[in-house]
């Protein structure tokens, strides 16, 4: 997963959760919708067929050809021996922020590939704005031998961009000869409607007797066809028999851009399956969108499961994950219980998996007190070795841990495309039958792939890794988008890093993250509304440099490096039970502040988290809130100065922390 830095309407499934062990039949869940509309091919000269103009060739590198093509008569042909070379073929392309791109590229290859790794050749989109490069879109990779073949991908322009380029280009260290034609860059025009089913959020799950409103998020993209009619928004609930419970009719603007359709469901409604239908109407009385939602009324809530604020619930308490991604050779029980020791909680093991010890791993982290998220995310036809078994392997191992108690939930996807779309349905819903009582759980380095995923997970995550960059702030940006598909609908536990690049690449300036930049990395997650936090990675602090392995392993640095993470850990503990009370304090902060600032209120303290993502000093100014008074002016790193009802907080470089005020 964490070896570069990288940068589709799914259907909706809700899984039947279980009520005192009962298992039924599923109600159908679909979702219509049409396939989104494209714009005209923003990729100039995109078939090569006038030479190299409009794009960005090195000189002695790439060349138009005409012996080859996937259509017309030429295609762009670049042939590398050398592993250290490493160029990009791009162009600039006139898109804006926040417009939704779907991009394409025909390759042929051969003998393409680096030595004991998956990458190859591929295209990418890529933006960069004041400070440089600010993210992109990076699909799979080919690699072989192999006829022309169409890679996709799908990105979404970040706002902080101020220029985006199309390239085509052999991975870092990758060798071989391809060939590149019809590359294709199509805006995505929005669908008139999406609809989210945000309570009951968990998989459709309701509490027998709860009076806690059914809703649907529902977002708008008006149209310039539509006729000035308004928007028809129908629901309704039908029980295991076809037998309808209740309809109900919303009506809105067609201008207005969101819209929150809250159900009251029949009281008493007892233990069972349901289907939540929605029809929505555009104004031109076209049916835009149907949905159907299954529901099931239960008893008793899953072991583990997301409560409406987005938290994860275990046994009934609220619980943050707190912990690392470990590797199978850190999977003992001496390592296991130093992670425990240092204050973490959790653990996220790649080779746990399909082992023939992984009940002894689950006992040795239970007898730790440490919960385990377990990985199946490489059972897919297809990826590592996998063919057409791969999800029986993955049933294997589910029945096989499901009843351990430190089970916290499954890991089902690492980074994947869109494409791995259907593969990762099949899982989420195998996890569904097999595991009522924990939820699958999803990180992404790729955020436009999110709203995607949210159809597929019960957990969503993403990774920026800012440390080796010139600043932080990448972290507040990916945790916000992703709390913000999330809709609390979802938990988030964001991956902050503890890795230093340099261990991935043997160009990169030694970096590994300090204590400050650590701790700054978890300030920003939490202020920005991250429910956990899984840092990436336990076994990578042991390498000094690349490559990673034996040669390289240096425990001294390791063990100055965990005592800094033990500090973080003593910190941070000390904040979440705070976090999960949930008493959070509005603040009226400025807008595109540097400073990150989030308030919550512990009984008669008001606990103000701040995080300057910046290697420079930074200042947030803003209104005290009413009732709290600064006790003592000056806090750990954290300065203030009062005036006129505002407070100005100073930070140095990526310093963060709690300030205190008091009633």
């Amino acid at each position: 997963m964490r070896k570069h830095v990288s940068w589709h309407c799914a259907q909706k499934y809700f899984y039947l959760a279980a009520s005192s062990l009962l298992l039924a039949a599923l109600p159908a869940c679909a979702k219509t919708v049409t396939e989104p509309k494209l714009g005209p091919n923003l990729a100039k000269n995109a078939g090569f067929e006038n030479g190299s103009s409009n794009w960005n060739i090195p000189q002695g590198t790439a060349k138009v050809v005409s012996d080859e093509a996937h259509s017309g008569t030429h295609s762009l042909y670049y042939s590398n021996t050398d592993a250290k070379q490493y160029k990009l073929f791009s162009q600039h392309v006139n898109v804006k922020p926040g417009q939704h791109i779907r991009f394409s590229v025909w390759i042929k290859g051969k003998d393409v590939g680096k030595k004991g790794s998956s990458e190859g050749a591929s295209l990418f989109m890529q933006s960069s704005g004041a400070s440089g490069y600010v993210g992109g879109s990076f699909p799979s990779r080919l690699t072989g031998t192999f006829d022309w073949k169409q890679v996709t991908g799908e990105y979404t322009v970040l706002k902080e961009a101020t220029s985006t380029s199309v390239g085509v280009y052999l991975r870092k260290g990758v060798t071989g000869t391809v060939w590149f034609d019809d590359v294709e860059v199509r805006l995505v025009h929005p669908p008139s409607f999406k609809s989210f089913l945000t309570y009951p959020n968990y998989r459709g799950t309701a509490l027998q007797g709860s009076a806690v409103p059914w809703k649907y998020q529902v977002q708008i993209s008006k149209q310039d066809n539509w006729k000035n009619a308004p928007v028809i928004i129908t629901t309704s609930l039908t029980d295991a028999a076809g037998k309808v419970l209740l309809t109900d009719t919303a009506k809105t603007n067609p201008a207005q851009k969101s819209l929150e359709v809250t159900i009251h469901p029949p009281k008493n409604l007892p233990a069972g399956n349901y289907t939540l239908k929605q029809t929505i109407t555009d104004p031109n009385g076209e049916q835009a969108l149907q949905n159907e939602d299954a529901i099931h009324v239960v008893k008793k809530m899953p072991g583990v499961y997301v409560d409406p604020q987005g938290f994860t619930v275990v046994n009934g308490k609220r619980f943050f994950p707190f912990g690392f991604y470990i590797g199978g050779g850190t999977s003992d029980n001496e390592n296991l219980q130093r992670i425990a020791k240092g204050g973490f909680n959790t653990v996220l093991s790649y080779a746990y998996g399909a082992r023939s010890d992984a009940k002894t791993y689950m006992k040795n982290a239970r007898q730790n007190g440490l919960k385990v998220i377990y990985s199946v995310k490489d059972m897919y036809p297809g990826k590592h070795g996998y063919g057409d078994n791969a999800f029986d392997v993955a049933a294997k191992y589910i029945k096989l841990v499901r009843d351990e108690p430190a089970l916290l939930a499954w890991y089902t996807n690492d980074e994947l495309g869109s494409e791995w779309l259907p593969q990762m349905e099949k899982t989420y819903n195998l996890i569904k039958q097999l595991d009522p009582n924990h939820p699958a759980y999803q990180v992404q380095n790729k955020v436009q792939e999110l709203e995607n995923d949210f159809a597929v997970t019960d957990v969503l995550g993403s990774d920026p890794y800012p440390v080796g960059g010139s600043n932080l702030s990448n972290t507040s940006r990916r945790t916000q988008i992703t709390v913000g598909v999330a809709q609390s609908a979802k938990s988030v536990w964001m991956v902050p890093q503890s890795m230093d690049w340099a261990v991935y690449h043997a160009d990169r300036k030694q970096h590994p993250p300090t204590l400050d930049e650590m701790r700054n990395q978890a300030y920003q997650s939490i202020i920005n509304g991250a429910t956990g936090l899984i840092y990436y990675s336990y076994y990578d602090m042991m390498y000094e440099k690349y490559p990673r392995g034996k040669s390289t392993t240096n425990m001294d640095l390791f063990n100055r490096r965990w005592a800094d993470c033990t500090r973080l850990a003593s910190e941070i503990n000390g904040v979440i039970p705070v976090i999960l009370s949930d008493k959070k304090v509005a603040l009226h902060l400025p807008e595109n502040a540097d400073v990150q600032a989030a308030a919550w209120q512990d009984g008669n303290r008001l606990l103000i988290l701040l995080a300057n993502p910046y290697y420079e000093q930074k200042s947030i100014t803003f209104e005290v809130p009413q009732g709290w008074n600064i006790k003592k002016a000056d806090q750990g790193e954290i300065k203030s100065t009062f005036a006129a009802g505002k407070v100005t907080f100073t930070l140095p470089s990526v310093g963060s922390g709690v300030f205190c005020l008091e009633r």
